[in-house]
């Protein structure tokens, strides 16, 4: 069935039917409230982390939640007086009705300011008089919409009537959470617009000609105007959640995939206007060329990117299955709609150009980058000297892939925030009067499953596992039931004198039931960092050891919870671990199921995986020389392997997938030899645009305002670079010259 013909002579329906479905769209899809659907947390249930954090709510549903919003007030030029003391019991008062009152924003939120603490030396006001504290623990995740709204509004009755030479900040987990959604909101600002010009520039370059180039650039933003009001009926429908994060790579992906498959069609197009000066023909006939390459490239990149639907963590889940999606619409995008442009403009689209000049290869006509004499040099060499060139290229990635055998990985999400932000001040502000880690304490439940104890057993438990604890490397202070207000801070030895301060202390330390106790340990160290977890599975060892060290009473069996930033870190850290080793299995498997069925040659399959996998070692290694080994960074963020791995298998794989598609069909007629020259020279110039527009569009990521997507735009950018210019021009070709594998399958064209 000539389906181009088709959609050429019903070019009118088709835009007026783009027309009037996004006109449908825009009139009857609302925007989404980003707080309606958006999870509580993004680690699973079965997850120690988020048990503890269900027990703490049943013992202390006073102190916790899921994060913190701290509130750091501070006289630098003296002790706070009773009207600074004053101020900030009125904010924490405000605070107190407002979730009392069951409104939204402080739905669940419970606060804690000096005057609430039932003890001598008040934790919550610094040893020397200059700062206080007030606590907010809040029920959902530190990077959500929800909890941005909360410390948006604490940080507004923080700054009500604040006294002067008083000043105020607010961080805590909460607080960094709504500071990094606010630089990832300004990131896709800035990412928007670097795309666009991006994409507006490579595609002058390659076509000279204005018509020709907003072609892609019209058809790519209506697709992805259709997508975002698709994944808003999902999430008004169906109770989906897409983030900031989801819709920084829909639209990064969607303009560099769209746009390359929409490349493919018009480059095609210009080719059999040099055959049939005819615009249907030429129409028609591109559309039918291209569709089979278009359709397996989005095929290869959604079915990769959906993989991820079988992670556990909440982000992974839902970036897959909505960048998947994205990348549908903009392959129909491609498809259709810009088939009908090309039959509505016909071959003015090219003006003012010239039809272009033939390459050298005596049967067509091509555009793009290095069409005269690069990759007709390029495929002579590969065919010249086959061994060379592979093993040449190996060793050079393999010096970087080596790098791989020792990355550090950075998980404190919290550092990429950078200090022009009110969550870095006010860390700053409490480091200068308590230690490093009490914004972000590591809190511990010691529970008895509803059997009570004795006060004078929990006096006795609490001795043996303060001490414990406190004598640990990296612990800078413990506060207990034995310890109210941390070191230095024991109960008195005279038993009546002891009795009463355990009253009171229980107060803070023991439920009402006497069935659990807590403690709080500030460590020396920030939170959410590799030392800072290493501490904590300590701490989670020796709490272990020392409850069982004499037995406990008869019949009790007691059970450790941690909750905290740090221990909802490294649950993080285990869960995405684990997602990522599956992740690898099922993006490679479907990846190499489907390439295996287009070209039906197993080696061959085999080793364009094995090319793509390369590439993205190689491109990791060279991340880390820059941003650790040049820069200076702690280490690269643990997202960038996850992210990097599935856009560059899924999308890297494409355009290996163009040339073996071409290398097929070439070689029904030439030997491997010469079919591989031939396929070289014509996948060159089309594939290098594709490739340089991918860089270009996913490397905009790197003007954002987070360390993550700096670091992601330039591995991104660098891995579309090698998979462009190294693996699919030199790899492939050399191992089809050598090995004589070139696939079985010709219905998909490049």
């Amino acid at each position: 069935m000539n389906i181009g013909g088709i959609l050429y002579r019903h070019r009118w329906t088709v835009l007026c039917a783009w027309l009037v479905g996004g006109a449908l769209l825009a009139l009857l899809v609302a925007s989404p409230d980003p707080s309606a659907n958006e999870q509580r947390a993004f680690l699973p249930s079965y997850t120690p982390y988020r048990k503890a954090i269900d027990a703490m709510r049943k013992a202390f549903p006073r102190t916790s939640g899921l994060s913190r919003a701290v509130a750091v007030f501070e006289r630098r030029d003296g002790k706070l007086s009773p009207a600074d003391l004053a101020a900030v019991e009125k904010v924490a008062d405000a605070l107190r009705s407002e979730a009392a009152g069951g409104g939204r924003v402080f739905q669940g939120v419970s606060v804690r300011s000096p005057k609430s603490i039932l003890l001598a030396d008040n934790p919550l006001i610094s040893d020397d008089g200059q700062a206080a504290l007030i606590i907010a623990d809040i029920p959902f995740n530190f990077i959500t919409t929800r909890c941005a709204l909360a410390v948006d509004r604490f940080r507004d009755l923080a700054d009500e009537n604040l006294p002067e030479g008083l000043s105020v900040a607010v961080t805590g987990s909460s607080g960094f959470g709504r500071d990094y959604a606010l630089a990832a909101q300004r990131s896709h600002e800035r990412t928007f617009v670097v795309t666009i010009a991006a994409v507006i520039f490579i595609l002058m370059l390659v076509y000279r000609a204005p018509i020709a180039a907003l072609i892609p650039l019209g058809a790519i933003s209506a697709a992805v105007f259709v997508a975002m009001k698709l994944l808003a009926i999902g999430e008004n429908g169906l109770g989906l959640h897409i983030g900031i994060a989801e819709r920084i790579f829909v639209f990064v992906l969607m303009y560099g995939a769209g746009t390359d498959y929409s490349l493919l069609l018009i480059n095609r197009y210009r080719e059999l206007l040099d055959v049939s000066p005819q615009p249907s023909v030429a129409a028609g006939g591109a559309f039918n060329d291209t569709a089979g390459a278009i359709l397996a490239s989005a095929g290869t990149d959604s079915a990769g990117l959906l993989m991820l639907v079988f992670a556990d963590f909440g982000v992974f889940k839902t970036t897959g299955p909505a960048v998947a999606l994205s990348l549908v619409v903009a392959m129909l995008a491609s498809l259709t709609l810009v088939p009908a442009m090309l039959g509505v403009i016909g071959p003015k689209l090219f003006w003012p150009g010239h039809k272009p000049r033939s390459i050298g290869s005596g049967d067509g006509r091509r555009i793009g980058i290095g069409r005269h004499w690069l990759w007709p040099t390029v495929a002579r060499v590969v065919v010249a000297r086959p061994g060379l060139v592979l093993a040449i290229t190996l060793a050079l990635l393999a010096v970087p892939v080596l790098q791989n055998l020792s990355l550090p990985w950075v998980y404190d999400t919290l550092a990429e925030v950078s200090t022009d932000y009110d969550s870095r001040r006010g860390a700053d502000m409490a480091r200068r009067h308590w230690p490093i880690g009490e914004i972000a304490p590591v809190t511990v439940l010691i529970d008895t499953n509803s059997r009570p104890m004795k006060i004078g057993q929990w006096d006795r438990l609490s001795q043996k596992v303060t001490a414990a604890v406190q004598r640990q490397v990296g612990v800078a202070n413990v506060r207990s039931l034995t310890q109210p207000v941390g070191k230095g801070s024991s109960l008195p030895k005279i038993s009546f004198l002891r009795a009463a301060a355990l009253k009171m202390a229980a107060k803070e330390y023991i439920t009402g039931d006497l069935s659990a106790m807590r403690m709080d340990i500030a460590l020396n160290m920030p939170a959410m960092t590799l030392d800072a977890m290493s501490a904590v599975d300590t701490i989670r060892s020796d709490l272990n050891a020392a409850l069982a060290s004499d037995g406990p009473p008869a019949g009790q069996k007691f059970q450790v919870h941690i909750t905290g930033a740090t221990a909802q870190t490294a649950d993080v850290r285990k869960v995405t671990q684990r997602d990522f080793r599956l992740v690898v299995v099922l993006v490679l498997g479907v990846i190499f199921l489907i390439v295996l069925a287009l070209l039906r040659d197993w080696l061959l399959t085999a080793f364009m995986v094995f090319a793509t996998i390369l590439g993205y070692l190689a491109t990791l290694g060279i991340t880390y020389w820059v941003f650790v080994g040049l820069l200076g960074a702690g280490g690269l963020d643990w997202k960038v392997e996850v992210f990097l791995f599935v856009v560059m298998v899924a999308v890297g794989v494409d355009y290996s997938i163009f040339i073996a598609a071409r290398l097929a069909q070439e070689a029904r007629h030439y030997d491997v030899k010469e079919a591989t020259r031939r396929a070289v020279i014509h996948t060159g110039p089309v594939i290098s645009s594709c490739g340089l527009i991918m860089a270009a569009t996913l490397g905009s990521l790197m003007t954002g305002d987070l360390s993550l997507l700096v670091q992601l735009g330039f591995a991104f950018a660098l891995g579309m670079l090698i998979d462009t210019f190294v693996v699919r021009p030199l790899l492939l070709p050399a191992f089809v010259v050598l090995t004589k594998h070139c696939g079985r399958r010709a219905s998909i064209h490049a």
